[in-house]
């Protein structure tokens, strides 16, 4: 009866620590996601410095990857893509023609961009970089 109870006490008393613990570690998984979605989105943002064999190569391994992600891990994919839209709004509303994307930069943009909250900014950089693109052409 007493090793019983015993048990029993260690088991209530070991439990919760268990799922926290868990709970943890699902939590640092999830950073781990946030933090590659910065460090991608930086990459993309200087693909310009690739040759286009490299950067179509790239971009097809991203698709790739997201996809893959979104079907083993959809809360990762949720927050991989929630950090990725915030990095590309972010680097969007400071972008000149002295960054020197690609069109498959911005094709990817507007799909990480692509609810009404966003599509603003990213027809301003569009426009701001062309604009900036044909003044540097004329001098």
């Amino acid at each position: 009866m007493k090793a019983r109870l015993l048990f029993l006490l260690l088991f209530v008393w070991v439990c919760p620590w268990v799922v926290a613990q868990q709970g943890g570690a699902a939590f640092q998984g999830l950073r781990f996601y946030e933090q590659l979605a910065l460090r991608d989105a930086d990459y993309e943002a200087s693909l310009h410095v690739l040759t286009d064999h490299d950067a179509q190569d790239y971009w097809v391994d991203q698709r790739n990857y997201e996809r893959k992600l979104g079907k083993a891990n959809f809360s990762a994919y949720l927050v991989y893509m929630r950090q990725k839209k915030s990095a590309y709004y972010q680097h969007l509303q400071n972008c000149n023609a002295y960054c020197g994307h690609g069109p498959e930069y911005y094709a990817r943009a507007q799909d990480y961009l692509s609810s009404s909250d966003f599509g603003d900014v990213l027809e301003e950089s569009k426009n701001r970089v062309s604009q900036n693109l044909l003044a540097r052409r004329k001098q």
